[in-house]
């Protein structure tokens, strides 16, 4: 019985993660939206028939055999993925830049080839879902339709605050640093802002868990909190996040009178540590009139805002004094290396052949530092041939050579 609820809840945190890459993909996908918001709703009415099969007989072996065909497709869709990520992200280190995602080479057939993955995988699921249906397995479709049309629609990128060890990697200067200007720029005010800035897939959001994390431990203030702020720099939203996370019977509250004096009270004489994650707002008044907020809270010195961000203006217009802000450094070969073995084992710690291992450590070269690209090539070789890998590592060397 344990390993079949061990499958479906494996299962389960695959499509998650598949459903999070393919929000990703359509944020920055050019002519492939429609296919991608299609795979994307067919991932999340499937993850939402695991909850069914969850609760099925051990015994029932149609529940086990389409679990296996769904683990299949579902590794089929991650890896695609990987690659749609690997294309935008490689280029984006290549050029240096942040929010060039239009220039891949020879993007028209990157993008029918994509195409044609994209539609193979939806097929399938398709199948899959129709044969879970013929099974009994599809009695809850119908009430998770309209979630998984939510879902399509919500694509803003989100976070949290937690942190798997296994995500930190070479990054211990970068949270010293962090952790020691905070705690010199606390002592001289009553609201400090300390951004994060860096390019897309840097690995600053991951600097923020750990700091996070770091001043927890220490017990550094009497609240930490995290919002991921994305495209909606909403004072009404962040504040109401912020005091949800401090009181959760206070979710419902929508007037900002009302929010701004219960936090008040949460925060009366007590010290605050937030991280706004992944700001994008460029726009000075909507940051004043949030600082202001904040200000209005606690009036107790020592509070401090961690801002992540890649627009180094946003840096500029947020922090403190100038200097306030760090920019992480990028990974040694040896570490891109070290997430890239991780994420083809799955974590387990296996034992690569040596000649993998030798074109391995050659690809990590490539990754220019950055853990994000580190990862998704590590999803790219997994379950990959010798073959493969050389193909990818010369593909590598082609683009690089390019003048």
């Amino acid at each position: 019985m344990a390993a079949e609820l061990l499958l479906t809840f494996t299962m389960e945190e695959t499509l998650n993660k598949v459903i999070s890459i393919a929000a990703e993909g359509i944020r920055f996908a050019w002519g492939l939206e429609g296919q991608l918001q299609r795979l994307n709703k067919s991932l999340t009415m499937i993850q939402a028939k695991l909850q069914d099969a969850a609760r099925r007989p051990v015994t029932d072996s149609s529940v086990k055999l389409w679990l296996e065909r769904l683990q299949d497709v579902a590794y089929d869709a991650e890896d695609v993925l990987d690659e749609f990520a690997y294309e935008i992200l490689r280029k984006d280190q290549k050029k240096g830049k942040v929010r060039d995602f239009f220039s891949l080479h020879n993007p028209v057939a990157f993008r029918l080839s994509m195409g044609r993955k994209v539609k193979k995988i939806k097929e399938a699921l398709d199948e899959i879902r129709e044969d879970a249906a013929g099974s009994g397995l599809g009695l809850t479709f119908l009430q998770h339709e309209d979630r998984a049309q939510e879902v399509c629609l919500d694509l803003d990128r989100e976070t949290d605050s937690f942190l798997d060890s296994s995500e930190v990697v070479g990054r211990e200067d970068d949270v010293s640093i962090v952790t020691d200007r905070l705690a010199t720029l606390r002592k001289q005010h009553v609201l400090s802002v300390v951004p994060i800035v860096g390019m897309a897939g840097l690995g600053k959001t991951i600097v923020a868990k750990k700091v996070s994390e770091v001043v927890r431990e220490r017990k550094h203030f009497d609240m930490t909190l995290w919002v991921c702020v994305s495209n909606d720099f909403s004072k009404r939203r962040i504040l109401g996040e912020m005091l949800q996370k401090i009181d959760k019977s206070t979710g419902g509250l929508t007037n900002l009178d009302a929010i701004l004096e219960k936090l008040q009270q949460k925060l009366k004489n007590k010290t605050f540590f937030l991280v706004l994650d992944d700001v994008w707002n460029e726009d000075h008044r909507k940051w004043d009139d949030l600082k202001e907020q904040l200000l209005k809270i606690s009036s107790k010195k020592g509070n401090v805002v961690v801002v992540t961000t890649r627009i180094t203006e946003i840096a500029t217009m947020m922090e403190t004094s100038r200097g306030s802000r760090h920019k992480p450094r990028g990974l040694s070969n040896d570490e891109c290396w070290s997430i890239i073995k991780q994420k083809v084992s799955g974590g387990g710690g296996a034992t690569l052949a040596a000649d993998l291992e030798s074109i391995g450590k050659d690809i990590a070269k490539k990754c220019g530092g950055l853990p994000l690209l580190a990862t998704v090539l590590g999803g790219t070789l997994r379950r990959k041939e010798t073959q493969e890998w050389r193909s990818i590592l010369n593909r590598e060397l082609k683009e690089q050579n390019k003048p």
